[in-house]
């Protein structure tokens, strides 16, 4: 009977924990770059669980109320929640939950500028180190989270060691060609800690030579090139460096790239903003090597609003000279037809005959 009662028992509270513990279902980008926007959504909530998010199972609210973070929630037959953030900083890295109920968690890796291995010729060969790896270490190597040495890896990630060797014995993972199929995210584990590195392409920037804005019209500028997301771009404008937006200056994404702060737009354009704009890109500005950053410059012309009227406005007086002339000739000729007109009828004034006289003469 005990026997029964103890099966009983241990059935109803696996019963209770199946009908608290749920899948709850994360979506959003695992790796980002410093700077960049990021966002998190939780679904699949159960009604009666409330939302609170956290992050390494520490509360946000004081992030939140700092509106460093975001969040929305929308209340369906199941719960759906979202958080985000406008630029990625190092300490948003940790695992985030939405719910304490929720056994699963959602990892976010941000990575910083001294993460960024820029490849170019003058570069290559390429060497990542994991950590203080010693010959006894074992450290393992991953792209976009395959790992590189598995025997059933992929044969896209098999092509891949014609251009990367891993050197067992040092923990160094060595990229030996500049080409394409080698750029993105690299992490390596050793002793269960993992470190994450992005190798992206030499940074170029991109500008019109020059262009021209009515005065209080509004000038929009991107700063284009071969740039990765997670790029840092510096806009020099009057005389300014701006990283970030300030008053009519706005520094926005080109959703395009996903390349943040490559589009620079200034309100209400006046006649001192002429001169040279300055788009300086690099992926880590303490990197000294000049190779490794670029600029473009682009020359501003400001017309004046009223510009496009004096082409109009000498038509005009063209028109107007024009109808003047027409005017007074038409008027000069119309007076010498009736002069003439007056001279041809006017009465004959030679002496006509006296017929009474010759009849008085012949008599």
């Amino acid at each position: 009977m005990d026997t029964l009662r103890g099966a009983f028992t241990l059935l109803s509270l696996l019963f209770l924990a199946t009908s608290t513990v749920h899948a709850v279902n994360y979506k959003g980008p695992s790796h980002v770059d410093e700077g960049e926007p990021w966002s998190i959504e939780c679904t699949n909530v159960q009604p009666k669980d409330e939302i609170i998010w956290t992050r390494n199972n520490e509360s946000l609210e004081p992030e939140i109320l700092k509106d460093d973070l975001s969040i929305v929630t929308k209340t369906r037959a199941l719960k759906s929640s979202s958080i985000s953030a406008q630029e990625a900083r190092p300490d948003h890295a940790g695992r985030y939950k939405c719910t304490n109920n929720s056994e699963e968690a959602f990892p976010l890796f941000v990575i910083s500028g001294n993460m960024f291995r820029v490849l170019s010729n003058e570069s290559v060969p390429l060497t990542l180190k994991c950590g203080e790896a010693t010959s006894k270490d074992v450290v393992r190597w991953f792209k976009e989270k395959h790992d590189l040495l598995a025997a059933n890896a992929s044969e896209e990630f098999k092509k891949l060691q014609e251009f990367i060797t891993v050197d067992t014995t040092t923990g160094t993972l060595v990229i030996k060609n500049e080409t394409n199929e080698v750029l993105g995210n690299y992490s390596c584990t050793l002793n269960g800690v993992s470190q994450e590195f992005k190798v992206v392409p030499k940074p170029t920037a991109v500008l019109p030579h020059s262009t021209t804005v009515i005065e209080g019209e509004k000038l929009h500028v991107v700063c284009n090139g071969k740039q990765s997301p997670g790029v840092k771009i510096i806009w020099t404008f009057g005389g300014k460096n701006y990283t970030k937006s300030s008053d009519r200056v706005k520094l926005s994404i080109d959703k395009d790239r996903g390349i943040n702060g490559a589009v620079l737009t200034v309100e209400n354009i006046n006649m001192s903003d002429r001169g040279d704009i300055y788009c300086r890109v690099s992926y880590n500005w303490t990197d000294r090597i000049p190779i490794h950053r670029a600029e473009a410059k682009i020359l501003l012309r400001v017309k004046d609003k009223l510009a496009a009227l004096w082409p109009f406005l000498g038509i005009c007086a063209e028109v107007f000279v024009l109808c003047a002339i027409i005017l007074i000739y038409e008027k000069k000729r119309n007076k010498a037809e009736l002069e003439e007109s007056d001279t041809d009828q006017s009465p004959d004034t030679k002496p006509t005959p006296n017929k009474d006289s010759d009849v008085r003469q012949r008599k």
